[in-house]
């Protein structure tokens, strides 16, 4: 029987919901339909993640879950999980098909190659130093859509296994970035999200100028755009030509998302990250002053082999000199081909836990120092959805979360809005009226 109903499951980064969106649409294109319920579905398509070991349990557990629910359908994993543990995977119930990354684009073909078996979607490796050719036309439930400009990375830190996986740098065609936006603009989205594996490499494999910084000029020319945001970007990426560009032009969002990891240089070393606690300052503070109303998120990871109670304080230091509106915060995990993973030093699950619950205390406090300075502001917000009270919810450019009555018609649309409280979550606002 073929396989006509496809519902998918995203684990993980803007780069993986990117591409899950991409492979909705080639399934469309083919003649699937969606199936918005996992018991409708005749195949699952499930894009996992390995960032983290919790990552991998939460593919797994997703795996089973889709199984029970619907043990009649076919599953086909993909993404970073899938593309380092093929046959870990095969062995999980109900999976027909795994499917490295570098395959995502000809999923479709994988699948309806032996829809009655079981395929292993081994890749290429020669595939892995090419941009695969991904495109979207809109974003689903979505009000404001990724575009992918870069995959892959050229770091080499001793924890990450996203680099094993994903290979390294390579950027997408600028007109295809160019093409793609005004797409989406043209259907009513007023702010996409640039996202890639490492953002701020874009173009670095080349020779003829083109780096993230003037793709960015060219977006903000692009029709009917309002907001163009950044995802994860590493901090060594982050240069004055790049704080310029964001100083200089409007509809770059005033927020960035900038990977602390650590704010020891001992720590930081032995992570192999390519900055020092006061290169990361440093770039807070030239950003703060270059651009108004500037807002920091950030990821923290504690609990790395060998850190100390200094070494920590050290970290708990840098966060209250920065104060991000909002931390990631998440322990070590040794992950299986990394350099880390053989480090002595590890510490214990309860030292682990303390840290990042303490960590995780201080930086609540943190964000709603930040956020407090904000009170009173008029300020535009995009309108994304109505929460479970009813009211309507966005952000703003600096990533503010606000709550506040207004239409469900608003949604996709940016208002002025007074922001009025904060909370621990969101501000509360009010709509401007002319």
């Amino acid at each position: 029987m073929p396989l006509k109903k496809v519902h998918f499951a995203t684990l993980g980064c803007k780069t993986n919901q990117y591409e899950t969106q991409a492979m909705r649409e080639k399934f469309l294109k083919a003649g699937y339909e969606e199936a918005s319920r996992p018991e409708d579905a005749d195949l699952f398509v499930v894009n996992t993640c390995t960032v983290t070991g919790e990552g991998d349990r939460k593919s797994r557990s997703v795996i089973r879950r889709l199984h029970r629910e619907n043990p009649g359908a076919k599953i086909a994993v993909t993404g970073c999980y899938a593309t380092l543990n093929q046959e870990e995977i095969q062995k999980l119930p109900g999976v027909s098909f795994v499917i490295a990354n570098q395959e995502k684009e000809k999923i479709v073909e994988r699948v309806n190659l032996d829809a009655a078996g079981k395929f292993c979607g081994e890749g290429d490796e020669s595939e892995s130093n090419r941009y695969s050719d991904l495109s979207i036309s809109f974003f689903a439930d979505r009000t404001r859509a990724f575009v992918k400009v870069q995959d892959g990375c050229d770091h080499a830190c001793t924890y990450c296994k996203v680099v094993i996986v994903r290979g390294p740098s390579r950027s997408r065609a600028e007109a295809d970035i160019l093409e793609e936006a005004s797409r989406l603009a043209e259907g009513g989205y007023q702010e996409i999200v640039l996202t890639g594996i490492q953002l701020g490499a874009y173009g670095d494999e080349w020779e003829n100028g083109l780096n993230l910084t003037s793709v960015l000029k060219k977006l903000c020319a692009v029709k009917g755009l309002r907001r163009i945001r950044l995802s994860s970007i590493d901090p060594s990426d982050v240069t004055d030509e790049f704080i310029r560009c964001m100083s200089e032009e409007p509809k770059i969002c005033a927020h960035l998302h900038l990977p602390l990891q650590s704010g020891d240089d001992t720590i930081l070393k032995a992570m192999k990250r390519a900055y020092r606690r006061d290169q990361y300052l440093r770039i807070v503070e030239k950003l703060r002053k270059a651009v108004p109303d500037f807002s920091l998120t950030t990821d923290v990871m504690v609990a790395f082999p060998g850190e100390t109670e200094e070494h920590f304080k050290n970290t708990v230091r840098v966060l209250e000199e920065t104060l991000p509106l909002k931390a990631h915060i998440f322990p070590f995990s040794a992950r299986e081909g990394t350099r880390a993973a053989d480090f002595v030093g590890r510490l214990t699950p309860e030292v682990s836990r303390e840290r990042v619950t303490a960590l995780q205390a201080v930086s609540k406090d943190l964000a709603m120092r930040y956020k407090q300075r904000f009170a009173g502001r008029i300020t535009e917000v995009l309108v994304e959805n109505p929460n479970e009270k009813g009211e309507l919810e966005g952000h703003t450019s600096n990533y503010l979360k606000v709550c506040f009555q207004g239409d469900v018609r608003w949604v996709g649309s940016l208002k002025k809005v007074r922001l009025l409280e904060a909370g621990p979550e969101h501000f509360r606002g009010e709509v401007i009226t002319d």
